[in-house]
């Protein structure tokens, strides 16, 4: 079954909408209708069974939950309960046996060729704050009807308002559940194979942005495997992130509270572990005085986050305490971030001239 629908459904999706809009003509609403789709089951995957679901990187009320499971429902990626307990096994085991679209297999493997094999029936002995929520226990008896009267009733209902029920269920079902499909593997398979791996060099996920721009956020890979808790991937205020973004929107508007942000010294952290780890071999390698001058480099940083931590969890004291002072402190804790930064990316640039100096 799993086969024919995720062959079908791309030969239906591309060429059939194409097939068929240049017989019967192109119409505006007809990508515009992709492209709503594509958000509302999109932002229900990435913000909803990932971070909340899976990760409970934030709480949410119970219409974003129901919103979530509605809407995730017509993505054809199973119930929340099943994609989430599976996730988990991912994050446990990752690059290992276990892991469920493990990247040793093969590129194509974890794409999509994981979900061509039959599994033994699933234990839900990881998720078992999910299997005591009402709303995920609903959406798994009924997520294949949301799908069918969802997914594909949806977008027929609304090609009929403009005159053609069968370009609505092409463009709107069938293609855009192709997109989601294949960005959401994406995850499991670009994000692990092309990038940086910034934040922890001792698996697999790397920071693609492209990636990010594909799946409404998710390409961070490298930050959220090292921080699976966070609410966001994209850790910058730049980066490409739309489901941090909603979240966030969530938060301001009362919908959900206890956002999960890692703090900077932590992450920092994280970043000096990286890259120290990926220049191991090029310090040894490196003369002597430049190899002691690096290290030397890389204490320093260290010794910056030490006081970054110290004031960081003072700041946590004091705002606790109402003390005015509470901000100041964070932005000490912060500078000292800032001052640990520049004395391991000075070792790095000191490292990228060694071949020349040689």
């Amino acid at each position: 079954m799993n086969i024919a629908f995720l062959t079908l459904t791309p030969v239906i999706g591309v060429v059939g909408t194409a097939l068929y809009s240049w017989q019967h003509g192109f119409h505006l609403w007809m990508p515009l209708l992709t492209l709503g789709m594509y958000l509302l089951v999109g932002i229900s995957i990435c913000a909803g069974y990932h971070r909340f679901f899976s990760h409970k990187s934030y709480e949410a009320s119970r219409p974003v939950q129901l919103f979530f499971a509605f809407f995730g429902a017509m993505a054809a990626q199973n119930s929340i309960l099943w994609w989430s307990a599976g996730h988990r096994v991912h994050h446990k085991y990752v690059d290992r046996d276990w892991d469920p679209y493990n990247i040793k297999r093969g590129f194509w493997w974890a794409h999509i060729l994981w979900i061509f094999y039959k599994n033994p029936d699933v234990e839900f002995s990881n998720a078992k704050d999910l299997v005591a929520n009402p709303v995920v226990m609903w959406q798994h008896r009924w997520h294949k009807a949301i799908l069918i009267l969802g997914g594909f009733g949806i977008p027929t209902l609304i090609g009929a308002a403009f005159g053609d029920p069968i370009a609505g269920l092409l463009w709107g079902g069938f293609l855009r559940l192709t997109i989601i499909h294949h960005t959401t593997f994406f995850v499991n398979s670009l994000a692990h194979t092309w990038g940086k791996p910034v934040f922890n060099a001792e698996v697999s996920a790397r920071d693609n942005w492209g990636v990010a721009l594909l799946t409404l956020g998710e390409g961070y890979h490298s930050f959220h495997h090292r921080f699976p808790a966070d609410f966001r991937n994209g850790l910058l205020w730049y980066q490409w992130d739309p489901a941090k973004w909603f979240i966030r929107g969530l938060k301001a508007t009362g919908l959900a509270k206890d956002l999960v942000a890692t703090p900077p010294p932590q992450i920092e952290q994280a970043r000096l572990t990286a890259a120290l780890l990926l220049m191991e071999k090029q310090i040894a390698s490196a003369p002597h005085h430049i190899a002691d001058d690096v290290r030397r480099r890389f204490n320093e940083a260290a010794a910056h986050l030490e006081q970054a931590f110290a004031l960081w969890r003072q700041h946590i004291d004091e705002r606790a305490g109402e003390l005015k002072q509470w901000r100041a402190t964070r932005r000490q804790a912060r500078s000292y971030v800032r001052q640990s930064r520049r004395e391991w990316k000075l070792a790095l640039r000191m490292l990228a001239r060694v071949p020349a100096a040689a």
